[in-house]
């Protein structure tokens, strides 16, 4: 009788401690999951930002004080605001000390957690990432007195000093004139490309544009938004669609046309001018770049179409000597209200890009009878998932949505395959300086120097096709 009531007892017991198990690991289980959902969330947003934006500091810091709002962390979550400063301002230094993805968000949220430890089997794997929480924070130390020495540095140079960055871009803008007097101060002579401006273009057969022109009428004729979005967009996982702003008949209603003057009119730029090359590009040799192909396309358009051209060869990727694709779109604005400033005649721009895929597919079409890189056009939507991005206002938004589907649409009744669909993403793209703005994707890594040239050609018949309200 009495072991019965003992072995009853040591049973209850037991089942005591696997209740109390239980809800532990529970509480475990949906601690470590809130961690690592937010430190995805902070991966994933962030981190993208940072990379993307890096220059905007006070901006940055709002945005970061504002997802600390919404996500109804503690204060000191993210630090104090020189701490954010000095990330924003070294952020390419830190990560090239980063080994895994922990340590990228130790860089970002210095001391984060330093002080929790879950005893879990987990607890190892914690441990290790205090440690490396540490050393990011010695790191911010040494940088921050770093940052101070080289600010004082700077104090002492002549306010009116121009930098070398700043000569070289000057340097670096060529006018392809049409026949005008050179305005600019350094270049004496207009460089001409290996592809014959002479050259005529031929469009394909109306049976080859049949699918094109069944999609271009059922669009218009419908006006509906989500064929538009299905079938001449791809939405990237960063940003969502406001439907608002996506109204078809506006879209291809807005005029986009331009009179010919005998001021510059069109800005030909590239933001990776110094690391997009191609499949057989020779090392160090700007005419194989997508510098060079910028070449073509500004003479065929001056030349063939009595555009006044300017094309600024800046490689504005290239910091300090080294490669920094990070920085590039800050470092371009710069370029870029510089030139805007010196010709404010200018209406149309291009940032002419060739995409990368990091794989072995290439991207061609034959055009004109020739294998030819295929385009495809490119908007920022100044928009995330959650919605818009409140510090990259663009007031040219409309205009830049309409500009690079009438360009598709225009392509589209020209050419069977030339054109892919126009890819929508989260960030602003410096798109923001004219309602004319347009960023392009021409092939990728996998195409050859000639495939890319050969798209310069039914590329600026596009373009003029758009400018001069020819349908």
């Amino acid at each position: 009788m009495v072991k019965q009531e003992s072995s009853k007892s040591i049973s209850g017991f037991g089942f005591f401690l696997i209740a109390i198990f239980i809800v532990w690991t529970c509480i475990l289980v949906f601690a470590a999951s809130n961690h690592y959902h937010f430190s995805n969330f902070a991966k994933k947003n962030l981190l993208t930002y940072l990379i993307e934006q890096g220059g905007y500091r006070s901006k940055s810091i709002h945005y970061l004080r504002k997802m600390e709002e919404e996500q109804e962390k503690e204060e000191d979550f993210f630090g104090s605001i020189p701490v954010l400063a000095y990330l924003l301002e070294y952020q390419d230094e830190l990560s090239t000390m980063q080994q895994e993805n922990i340590v990228e968000l130790a860089s970002l949220f210095p001391g984060k957690n330093s002080k929790i430890i879950l005893w879990s089997g987990a607890s190892g794997k914690k441990a290790a990432e205090n440690r490396l929480f540490e050393q990011s924070d010695q790191l911010i130390t040494e940088y921050a007195k770093k940052e101070e020495t080289e600010s004082d540095v700077e104090k002492t140079q002549t306010d009116g000093q121009e930098s070398e960055d700043e000569k070289t871009q000057e340097q670096s803008i060529v006018l392809f004139d049409n026949g005008s007097a050179d305005i600019t101060s350094d270049n004496q002579k207009i460089e001409t490309s290996s592809t014959a401006v002479t050259d005529e273009i031929s469009y394909d057969s109306e049976q080859d544009l049949k699918s094109n022109l069944q999609k271009i009428q059922k669009l218009t004729a419908g006006s509906s938004r989500s064929y538009l979005l299905k079938n001449f967009y791809i939405t990237d996982s960063s940003t969502s669609i406001d439907s608002g702003i996506f109204q078809v008949k506006k879209l291809l209603s807005m005029d986009m046309t331009l009179k010919k003057k005998d001021e510059p009119q069109i800005l030909i730029f590239h933001t990776h001018g110094a690391s997009e090359a191609f499949a057989d590009s020779r090392a160090g040799k700007q005419e194989d770049s997508i510098v060079g192909v910028g070449s073509v396309l500004a003479e065929i358009l001056s030349e063939q179409y009595g555009y006044q051209v300017l094309h600024d060869k800046t490689e504005y990727d290239k910091i300090n000597g080294q490669i920094d694709r990070n920085k590039a779109y800050n470092n371009a604005l710069k370029g870029l209200e510089k030139t805007l400033k010196k010709y404010p005649s200018i209406d149309v721009i291009i940032d002419l890009h060739r995409d990368g895929v990091g794989n072995k597919v290439t991207r061609t079409a034959v055009v004109n009878g020739k294998k030819t890189a295929q385009v495809m056009f490119f908007n920022g939507l100044s928009r995330n998932s959650s919605g818009d991005i409140a510090y990259l206002q663009n007031d040219n938004l409309q205009g830049n949505l309409a500009f690079s589907l009438q360009l598709k649409i225009a392509a589209m009744k020209r050419f069977k395959d030339f054109t892919k669909p126009i890819y929508l993403k989260s960030y602003r793209y410096n798109m923001h300086l004219r309602k004319r703005y347009t960023l392009i994707e021409l092939g990728n890594e996998n195409n050859t120097v000639q495939e890319e040239k050969n798209a310069a050609l039914p590329l600026a018949a596009v373009i003029d096709a758009v400018l001069q309200g020819t349908d």
